[in-house]
């Protein structure tokens, strides 16, 4: 029944691939991609013709028979890569996001099976960033995790950390806080050595790594990066993006209990969002603003923040999970006022979110876990195994050196029991002696000591009392101990201690410790 199973689902996806290649190639007149094209540019060469393609973005018109010479002269070369290449300028042409999904599944089609640097790995990349901006964070995950798959394994640095820094983002979105600082902080490591060379992707993962110091509770570290992002942005002209860092270091202060500061970032965090229709992190800003005015006293005004969250996230459907709070901020405001209908409106709105939560970031979680975070520690796991096994002459030569030394600290172990074994059986000598003594005869020797020591008596009653005390708490097991450490502790010198253990225990300092 299985085995069935799996054959149907198999000539089913064959079927589907297809199907899909035949309607994308042959049916494709509908999607401007294979008209008719011009004598003029059937003889140009591919680079020339992807420059105008790139030259005409804004202007669909221009491009589009750039693109379709492109392609078509791919076809007829059967090139596949060029294929590929083909349908993603087609994908960056055309507005109409229908058409562009089926262009970026055509380009992924042919380009799954190829085995290059490029391909399949920027494929699953282009259209992850789509998914991601869509905010169906459940495609972009699955797409992120076989760009970084692919890029590792045909050795595509670049793609590979683009990947790893995009899966960081979405490890702090589901609460991964401390394992996504630590893929930003190599995302960091590595794009900070190359921000002149990608200065936005370098800026991109100055934004999100501050994000995630802030995520810590690192409040210091987010404020140091916010600094340095912001004069970055000036530095390489991409003075927009020193307004995320305003929006990161806004809610940094809030953190700080700084509101009268973090207010003003937010302000003009705000205005920008406004301005260039980042709705995402408008949200974001207006949710940590009404924060703010609500510290500083100013609930109407901080109620009217909240609810432009919520016009927000009826716009696009998304919302962050620590923006959550944002309803039960004004489910409790209007239960304070006894007003029902908004009451019953931001609960069913709370529900609404929570059900996108729990449908996107369960995913997520499940996700990042099986496919990202357990293949990445086998595979650190095998490459010990891979280490140990290409250098086994070395190991040999190390479990050499172990075996000689376990056999010499065996000897030791020996040789220190052998002591130990004469140090008993001298101790139970001494002790068998000293009960054979006989009173008198003891008070004649201890009366003999008193006069050797020529230490006042009281001061030897008070040492062997504190030596007592010593012993009982097991004061000898305590590593490094010294007559001098022993002496300053129980309040004498080292010498009247030497000559008290040495008279009354009979026997050195070392040989009373040993004991």
């Amino acid at each position: 029944m299985l085995c069935t199973l799996a054959l149907f689902q198999k000539n089913l996806n064959f079927f589907f691939t297809s199907f899909l290649t035949i309607f994308l190639l042959f049916n494709s007149a509908h999607l401007l991609a294979f008209q008719t094209i011009s004598d003029s540019l059937s003889t140009k060469e591919y680079s020339y013709l992807r420059k105008v393609v790139y030259k005409n973005l804004k202007d669909s018109s221009k491009a589009i028979p750039y693109a379709q010479s492109y392609l078509y002269k791919a076809r007829i070369d059967n090139d596949t890569i060029k294929i590929a290449n083909g349908f993603f300028y087609f994908s960056i042409i055309t507005q109409d996001e229908k058409i562009k999904d089926m262009y970026i599944d055509s380009m992924i089609l042919h380009a799954k099976n190829l085995k290059t640097k490029l391909y399949p790995a920027s494929a699953y990349f282009y259209k992850a960033k789509i998914a991601y901006n869509r905010g169906n964070f459940k495609e972009a995950i699955d797409l992120y995790l076989k760009t970084n798959e692919k890029a590792k394994e045909f050795e595509n640095t670049s793609l590979f950390y683009a990947s790893k820094k995009s899966i960081g983002i979405l490890k702090s979105r589901i609460g991964e806080h401390q394992t996504a600082l630590k893929e930003l902080r190599q995302c960091y490591q590595y794009y900070s050595k190359r921000k002149k060379e990608k200065p936005k992707n370098y800026l991109e993962t100055l934004f999100a790594l501050s994000d995630s110091y802030k995520l810590n509770k690192k409040l210091d570290s987010a404020t140091y990066i916010n600094i340095l992002g912001y004069t970055e942005s000036i530095k390489f002209k991409d003075e927009n993006f020193k307004y995320y860092f305003t929006l990161n270091e806004g809610v940094n202060l809030f953190h700080k209990n700084k509101f009268s500061a973090a207010k003003d970032s937010l302000s003009i965090a705000i205005e920008e969002f406004k301005l260039n229709g980042d709705m995402p992190n408008l949200s974001a800003a207006y949710f940590f603003y009404g924060k703010t005015l609500t510290a500083l006293g100013q609930e109407k005004k901080a109620i009217n923040a909240h609810i432009k969250v919520d016009d927000i996230f009826q716009e696009i459907a998304e919302i962050m999970p620590n923006n959550r709070e944002n309803y039960e901020i004004l489910i409790n405001y209007y239960k304070k006022l006894g007003d029902k209908d908004n009451q019953l409106k931001y609960i069913q709105q709370l529900i609404t979110v929570d059900s996108i939560l729990h449908t996107n970031y369960r995913h997520l979680i499940k996700e990042v876990v099986q496919n990202y975070d357990t293949p990445r520690l086998l595979s650190e796991k095998q490459k010990i195994i891979d280490s140990l096994e290409t250098g086994k002459k070395t190991s040999y030569t190390i479990i050499g050196i172990l075996g000689i030394v376990s056999f010499l600290l065996f000897i030791l172990w020996l040789i220190n029991r052998s002591r130990q074994k004469q140090y008993k059986r001298r101790f139970e000598e001494l002790y068998n002696n000293k009960d054979t003594l006989k009173k008198h005869d003891t008070k004649i020797v201890l009366q003999q000591k008193k006069t050797k020591l020529t230490i006042p008596e009281e001061s030897i009653k008070e040492i062997l009392s504190k030596l007592t005390i010593f012993e009982n708490d097991l004061g000898f097991i305590q590593s490094d101990l010294s007559i001098h450490f022993l002496a300053k502790k129980i309040g004498t010198n080292s010498k009247y201690l030497s000559k008290i253990i040495n008279t009354y225990k009979e026997k050195s300092f070392n040989h009373y410790i040993n004991d």
